[in-house]
């Protein structure tokens, strides 16, 4: 393991034991011993390092596709595919348009290899594609289907539920008129 790799792999592990650390103290330090003016900035700073905790563990960047696919997607979105199994997590990813295929490109779990820092999850050509409809896809996040005959893919993403006309153009379809 390359000092790079055990440096990242530091400081995830870093984040994580700060957060608890953070949420620790909010939780169990009684407010006696603390003002208000010391919560406020634990709470922004634990907020702030969750936030990074996820940008570490999921984020697909537009630069770590061209690294993967080495071509320019035609277009992407940044999805949680649900998967099939009700018990497993959503799989995060940048959702590409390559040539006729979408492909879900999931952030590797060891981002620390810089030649491969994500993987294809899941890949469907467009044309097996029947229909597509929008809606809440989980009981509190809406996002979009795609129908392949009988079956349905579904996937988390606020975006694409507010303007349709971005999964419609990501299939390459007309959009629907609206009355």
């Amino acid at each position: 393991m390359s000092g790079l790799q055990c440096y990242l792999l530091g400081m995830k592990t870093i984040v994580r034991i700060l957060i608890l650390a953070e949420f620790a103290a909010i939780i169990f330090i009684p407010g006696v011993y603390m003002s208000r003016l010391t919560l406020i900035p634990l709470f922004l700073s634990m907020f702030g390092l969750v936030v990074l905790y996820w940008f570490a563990m999921f984020w697909v960047s537009r630069k770590d596709v061209l690294k993967v696919l080495e071509k320019q997607p035609e277009s992407d979105l940044y999805v949680g595919k649900i998967p099939a199994d009700t018990t497993a997590d959503l799989v995060r990813g940048r959702l590409c348009r390559v040539d006729d295929r979408l492909i879900l490109l999931q952030r590797t779990e060891d981002k620390l290899h810089r030649q491969t820092p994500c993987r294809e999850a899941w890949a469907i050509d467009i044309s097996d594609i029947t229909s597509v409809g929008f809606g809440k896809v989980l009981p509190a996040r809406k996002g979009f289907i795609l129908y392949k005959g009988d079956d349905e893919i579904r996937f988390t993403c606020a975006k694409a539920a507010k303007d349709k006309s971005l999964i419609y153009n990501m299939l390459g379809w007309e959009s629907p008129k609206q009355n």
